[in-house]
């Protein structure tokens, strides 16, 4: 038999799947009493007793080395136990999956140290649990040791560490036994801000060198930056698969969508967070409402089911509605890079607050961290000079710093007070209504090429300048 030269170097370069996952299920079994888990032993029936429920049903996809999947979805939607599935922790219980390669799975870090190992022993038994040989592990021990900066502590039991030391040992290392494959649970925490931005640098640099990766978020953009194929679960079923940019686009959608529909459905009208007396209130301070449409009771009722686990204040001032306008006066969840910001707080008075209310707003990045904030009492417009059973609304405007990326706002109103040790930060004495996580909107990335810097969250227009020095 002969090849043609076309067909030989096909042959040479085709590459088998680094991880293969073909219609894997997995399904959970629960009984109401022991004595029916030993009658379907006894009888030889498996499952007719018992109440069956599926993590995972009938999903499929293939990695090629150097892949970097984004796998997003709710909780509850079989992420984790899919990543379980592919480090070979849990068996499906219908499917096949093939790995071809040594996994790191940073999931669950530090719960399989032997606690009256020291941290040196524990170093050495993760390493031979991973297939690693002696001289390979006597070869990174010191750079796990270093990077998890336990210093003599390594030679202490485990169980006299804390948890956050725990966490750096196990986190060296996962990612010093020179994984194929690295897994990575965005929901981990690995330790105080400082050692978080430690590993995610490491992470960047494995990934560089090719490592396969598996990266389970709820951060869509979080794909987009980092993957370049996605994989969207929902209640254990693939909802989307696809390239990351087409899988996080439409979840992200998807999201939004719900939270801007959340209790607008006619059957939870019976569950509204509003009392009626509230409702009544708002709709007669709408009617005294003499500039913009009124706002429509619906989306206060809406707005209010989203913030109420978490809402707090005194309340006589209430937030009934955050939203984000694009140019053409449209409520958005999205903007372009270049679009600017314009945030609408709509609220109203029960009664009257003798001091001055502030109305504040704060835009905060994924991990809540407030980026950039906006006070209305620096412009002289307070939310007590509206009289009780009245309604209005602020507008903030300004220029768009933003980098790519998903962004949330908080929203509150308090009074405020001088801050004694630093000037320009006022306190808050009294909380008169604050809703975390008001709206969430994203910012686009570029369609076409830029020379804009879009590292970090912001970005600024700024000036470099060469100067030739003098020779010594």
């Amino acid at each position: 038999m002969s090849f043609d030269a076309e067909e030989s170097e096909n042959i040479e370069t085709k590459i088998d799947p680094i991880i293969d996952v073909s219609g894997v299920s997995k399904h959970y079994f629960s009984y109401s009493t022991p004595r029916l888990r030993l009658w379907e032993l006894i009888t030889g029936r498996p499952g007719r007793y018992a109440t069956k429920s599926t993590a995972l049903d009938d999903v499929s996809i293939s990695l090629q080395p150097g892949d970097r999947l984004g796998v997003v979805g709710e909780n509850g939607s079989g992420k984790s136990t899919l990543l379980k599935i592919i480090s070979q922790v849990l068996t499906p219980s219908s499917g096949s999956v093939a790995v071809r390669g040594r996994i790191s799975a940073l999931l669950e870090l530090g719960t399989g140290f032997n606690q009256e190992l020291t941290g040196r022993e524990n170093i050495r038994q993760f390493g031979l649990l991973h297939g690693m040989s002696h001289a390979e592990i006597d070869a990174v021990a010191d750079a796990i040791i270093d990077f998890s900066e336990l210093g003599e502590d390594v030679d202490r039991p485990v169980r006299t560490y804390s948890s956050g030391m725990g966490v750096r040992l196990g986190f060296a290392c996962a990612v010093h036994v020179e994984p194929d494959i690295l897994i990575v649970d965005e929901a981990l925490s690995v330790g105080d801000a400082y050692f978080q931005v430690k590993c995610l640098h490491k992470i960047r640099e494995m990934l560089e060198r090719g490592v396969t990766f598996i990266y389970v978020t709820h951060a869509a953009d979080s794909v987009r930056s980092l993957c370049n194929k996605g994989l969207w679960l929902d209640h254990g079923r693939v909802r989307a698969i696809g390239s990351a940019k087409e899988v996080g686009d439409l979840y992200q959608a998807d999201m939004f969508r719900r939270i801007s529909a959340a209790g607008l459905e006619e059957e939870l009208e019976l569950e509204e967070e509003l009392e009626d007396d509230d409702e009544t209130e708002l709709a007669e301070s709408n009617k005294q409402n003499t500039g913009l449409p009124a706002l429509d009771p619906n989306r206060a009722r809406q707005f209010n089911r989203r913030v109420a686990s978490l809402r707090t204040g005194t309340g006589q001032i209430r937030i009934d509605d955050v939203t984000i306008l694009n140019e053409k006066d449209e409520e958005t969840d999205r903007l372009d890079l270049n679009d600017p910001i314009r945030i609408r707080v709509h609220f109203h008075s029960s009664e009257h607050v003798e001091e001055k209310v502030n109305i504040g707003v704060g835009i905060c990045d994924q991990r809540g961290t407030e980026l950039i904030h906006f006070s209305s009492s620096s412009l002289g417009i307070l939310a007590s000079d509206i009289r009780p059973g009245e309604s209005a609304m602020i507008e903030i405007s300004c220029e768009n710093f933003f980098c790519p990326g998903e962004y949330s706002i908080n929203a509150g109103m308090g009074v405020l007070t001088r801050n004694p040790a630093r000037n320009g930060q006022k306190l808050v004495s009294q909380v008169v209504d604050y809703c975390p996580n008001a709206t969430r909107f994203s910012i686009s990335p570029p369609s076409d090429e830029t020379d804009k810097n879009l590292w970090g969250m912001l970005h600024i227009d700024y000036d470099v300048r060469l100067v030739q020095l003098a020779d010594q």
